[in-house]
C-alpha cells in the first residue's frame, strides 16, 4: 500500500539542475519513481529532445545533512561507493516515466544501522519546461 509520496518540483526558467534528497520517515519501501517534464508554454509533454537526465540512488544517511541538502552535498553522495544505485536515465531519453515495484516495494535500505536516503539529480533541466519527481513509500507506520 502507498501511505505517502515525496515530490520535488523543479523548473527550467530558474536552473538546468535540480539537487533533492527524500529520507524514508518510517517507509519501508519506494513502491514507485516517477518524474514528468512539461512545456510551460503548450502544457504537453515535451519530446525525447528536451527530456533531462536523471539520477536517483540510495545514499549514506549520514552523507545527507537535510531534504534541502547542497548540490555539492548531494553530488559527493550520489558518487559515495557506498551509494546503490536505482536509475540512471541518460539526457535525451525520458522526459516522463513511471516505474514501479511491480508488486514488491524496492526494500528502504539501511547501512551502519540506519536507513539510507534517496538521492536525485536532474539534468539538462530546458527553459521553458517544468516538472517534478514523485517518489511513493509504503510502510505500516508511515
Amino acid at each position: 500500500m502507498i501511505c505517502r509520496s515525496s515530490i520535488r518540483r523543479f523548473d527550467g526558467d530558474a536552473g538546468s539542475t535540480l539537487h533533492a534528497a527524500a529520507f524514508t520517515r518510517g517507509a519501508t519501501g519506494l513502491r514507485f519513481v516517477s518524474w514528468v517534464t512539461i512545456n510551460k508554454g503548450t502544457g504537453l509533454y515535451v519530446d525525447k529532445t528536451q527530456a533531462p537526465a536523471v539520477t536517483i540512488a540510495w545514499v549514506p544517511a549520514e552523507k545527507i545533512s537535510s531534504e534541502t541538502s547542497s548540490p555539492t552535498e548531494i553530488d559527493a553522495a550520489l558518487a559515495d561507493p557506498d551509494q546503490v544505485p536505482l536509475i540512471i536515465m541518460p539526457k535525451l531519453e525520458l522526459p516522463v516515466a513511471y516505474m514501479s515495484d511491480d508488486g514488491s516495494p524496492f526494500p528502504a535500505v539501511g547501512i551502519k544501522g540506519q536507513a539510507m536516503v534517496l538521492a536525485a539529480r536532474v539534468e539538462g533541466i530546458v527553459p521553458g519546461t517544468h516538472g517534478q519527481l514523485t517518489f511513493g513509500w509504503a510502510g505500516d507506520r508511515c
